[in-house]
């Protein structure tokens, strides 16, 4: 996939050769996006050297020399060649190095581009030291999940700003992921909240909602666990812009915000999206310093007189019939009443059940009673970061992995989840909308004994040649 990625970018009106040593074209049309897309030009070709007797490869010099005679007849020459392992390794070792120095002259001599795979990134060769620019893709495995990273090792004459970047199969195609970055568009739009339902809550978010079975279930508790070193505008803004649409749709919010929140900033913040009237109407914020705002409850740190000012402003808004969602920050409520917090959250947990209303609690890293509210909760999530991208998954219920990313195509924040395990191209479109890959006609995998690869390769070239003049 990384091939044909690169392969789309730099292909110009030149002619363009795809070398599979490990499949066969035809089977590619069923594993990549873009390989039907490529297929149908008329300057791109596709060949395989399964389809001819492997031993031509063990004599180095036919190796170049057919390389060489290929791509002088070629023009603007673009090759890919996946994998080289698939010809290397029937060249002896002791010739093998001589060949990767003569790849590189024959590339200097016709003016050729390549991309070359290989098999074995790990290693030292003399393809490395010759190589402009190094890609390496890696797979790992972390809390029984798939995560892939592309290591950008070698850009000759290029810095490398960072050294590793997320990326994602999805869809049949390779996406490299942007590290989180939160800036606000020079033109912004009010919020368009999406429906809650009779037994959910909308998050404002499609992709959420979609994650969580339709939304968040009326009457749930809900923990977001913050893990490892997400950026202070992450853990601010993702529960931020999941309230927008609890506030836009008339449901009201009741904030113990973190004990570093700004009220102020919070409102420059959601005032961009939604008319100040409604934000102070549906905004609660309990809060210990004294604070000039008209949406901030300023609290004492005596629990039964804080419990009183809680329950009297959790009344008013029942009263005129609205669905609450009370956001805590777990650290800030545990400072306030230490250990006697959990009976105050159980509380919280059993009144929301009740009233079919949202107790949302965001725990920061290494909190002790982290483990003792996920017990409560109902819903689990994580919020991590890996190569300053965010990643979000579920705990309960349990999830794949999934690249979160705020989007502004329509003038104000939302959240895109980007897979990160794979998804099968046939799960991407309905079977109805779905478009069958195009008639493709491959060389046949017929040819004689002692059939020449690089030869065949050439002679198949001139039929289309002509037929593109």
């Amino acid at each position: 996939t990384a091939a044909l990625e690169l392969m789309a970018r730099l292909q110009s009106s030149g002619d363009t050769v795809h070398i599979s040593t490990r499949t066969y074209p035809d089977k590619l049309v069923f594993q990549h996006a873009l390989f039907s897309k490529l297929a149908t030009q008329k300057n791109v070709h596709f060949f395989s050297t399964l389809e001819f007797d492997p031993t031509q490869f063990v004599v180095g010099h036919n190796v170049v020399s057919g390389l060489h005679r290929l791509l002088s007849n070629m023009d603007n020459p673009l090759i890919v060649l996946d994998s080289w392992e698939g010809i290397a390794d029937y060249v002896p070792p002791e010739a093998r190095m001589k060949v990767e120095q003569s790849l590189m002259a024959v590339l200097e001599d016709t003016g050729a581009r390549m991309v070359l795979v290989s098999e074995k990134p790990e290693t030292t060769s003399t393809l490395d030291q010759l190589a402009e620019a190094i890609l390496v893709l890696h797979q790992r495995v972390i809390d029984d999940r798939r995560v892939r990273e592309l290591e950008i090792r070698k850009l000759r004459g290029v810095p490398i700003r960072q050294e590793r970047y997320l990326f994602t199969l999805a869809g049949g195609r390779l996406r490299y992921l942007e590290p989180f970055g939160f800036t606000l568009p020079e033109r912004t739009s009010m919020f368009r909240p999406l429906e809650n339902t009779a037994t959910h809550m909308s998050t404002g978010s499609r992709d959420i909602d979609a994650l969580l079975g339709g939304g968040v279930p009326r009457g749930s508790t809900v923990l977001l666990e913050i893990r490892g070193d997400v950026p202070f505008e992450g853990q601010i803004y993702v529960p931020l812009t999941a309230l927008l649409n609890f506030l836009a749709t008339n449901n009201a919010v009741m904030a113990f915000p973190y004990s570093d929140y700004d009220p102020t900033r919070a409102r420059l913040f959601a005032t961009q999206f939604m008319p100040e009237d409604v934000y102070d109407a549906n905004m609660r914020v309990f809060t210990t310093d004294r604070v000039e705002d008209p949406v901030a409850i300023k609290f004492s740190l005596n629990p039964t007189e804080d419990f009183d000012k809680w329950l009297s402003t959790y009344s008013a808004y029942k009263a005129e019939g609205k669905t609450i969602w009370m956001l805590m920050a777990l650290d800030t409520v545990e400072n306030f009443y230490g250990q006697g917090v959990m009976n105050f959250l159980a509380t919280v947990a059993a009144r929301a059940a009740v009233n079919k209303d949202i107790q949302s609690i965001v725990a920061r890293p290494n909190l002790q009673l982290t483990q003792k509210v996920a017990n409560i909760s109902q819903i689990h999530l994580v919020l991590s970061q890996r190569w300053g991208t965010l990643i979000l998954y579920g705990v309960k219920p349990r999830t794949g992995f999934y690249a979160l990313q705020f989007t502004f195509d329509h003038g104000y924040p939302e959240f895109e989840l980007i897979p990160l395990e794979d998804v099968m191209l046939t799960t991407e479109v309905p079977a109805e909308k779905a478009i069958p890959p195009p008639s493709l006609t491959f060389y046949t995998r017929r040819h004689e004994a002692r059939a020449d690869f690089f030869e065949t390769v050439l002679t198949s070239l001139s039929p289309s040649r002509r037929g593109a003049a």
